[in-house]
């Protein structure tokens, strides 16, 4: 874990959409000065380099970029950027959480393609160059989502949000290893299993189930569940069941109708403390925030 005073509260506009874009400038100056102060995030951050040259550090690893070169920063990376040019430098920083690549509650091909990206068990390559033309239709994409922020035209955030969607679908097509086609199928196969499971836990999300109840559910000793509905979902069952009862705390936070407290309860969390370490872990931010974006 880095530094907790290098943590950057980044600013995103609303959790329920939390992307942002930053558009910087480094003015003019000596070679080497500072283009992007040492920090990190939860989020992830795609970093698009429009006029200048700089090196930015992600994780100790040196980057230089030229105009039109992308570098994307994982989730919890230190990172920080210096001027290799005395003429200005201007970069753009998408600074999206992961919670906007969510897919469906159940959705075995965004579990095979990007879960391992977005949960970051697996890690796309840092540095997307201009001059690498299979790498076009990301930079492409880069682009079309600074129009949308900059025209901000009805509906723009669904636009950038299925945009960001598809630039990950277009790196994990360009970065996975070819896996075997059969997979899909077994993977499909593994979730019929688990659909009466998920309808039970979607409807007794606030009841506590423990994964030996789970795996009783589906006739399966507590250790091959665990194995199975890891690989079937792309999450353990922990995971899973805490990722329905924080969408559901979001949906009540948002109505404004119950405090944080009486929330908390309804989904099945007794302790506030932990209910507001978990939300804000896996929504980017407290339930204190959510609740006030909400209008209550």
């Amino acid at each position: 874990m880095h530094p907790p005073e290098l943590r950057e509260n980044t600013y995103l506009s609303d959790g329920a959409y939390p992307v942002n874009l930053f558009r910087n400038v480094c003015p003019p100056g000596a070679i080497g000065r500072s283009a992007l102060y040492l920090h990190w995030h939860d989020h992830f951050e795609w970093i698009y380099t429009v006029s200048g040259r700089a090196i930015f550090h992600i994780d100790s690893q040196p980057h230089e970029t030229a105009p039109g070169d992308l570098l994307l920063v994982p989730s919890g990376g230190l990172h920080v950027g210096y001027a290799l040019t005395e003429e200005p430098v201007e970069y753009w920083s998408l600074v999206f959480n992961r919670s906007l690549l969510q897919g469906l509650p159940v959705d075995p091909l965004h579990d095979r393609y990007l879960s391992a990206y977005a949960e970051g068990s697996q890690r796309f390559p840092v540095k997307f160059a201009a001059d690498e033309a299979q790498y076009e239709p990301i930079r492409r994409g880069i682009l079309e989502i600074g129009e949308e922020f900059a025209g901000k035209k009805r509906a723009y955030e669904l636009v950038v949000k299925a945009k960001l969607y598809q630039l990950f679908a277009l790196a994990a097509r360009l970065c996975m290893p070819e896996r075997d086609g059969e997979q899909a199928d077994r993977t499909g196969r593994r979730m019929d299993r688990f659909k009466s499971l998920i309808l039970h836990i979607e409807a007794h999300y606030a009841n506590k189930l423990t994964i030996e109840d789970a795996a009783r559910l589906v006739s399966l000793n507590p250790y091959h569940f665990c194995k199975v509905f890891k690989n079937a979902t792309g999450r353990t069952f922990v995971e899973f069941v805490n990722q329905h009862r924080m969408n559901v705390a979001d949906r009540l936070l948002r109505e404004g109708e119950l405090t944080v407290t009486e929330i908390a309860e309804r989904v099945g969390l007794d302790n506030p403390n932990y209910f507001t370490k978990l939300f804000k872990q896996i929504k980017g931010m407290t339930p204190s925030e959510a609740k006030k974006r909400g209008g209550g």
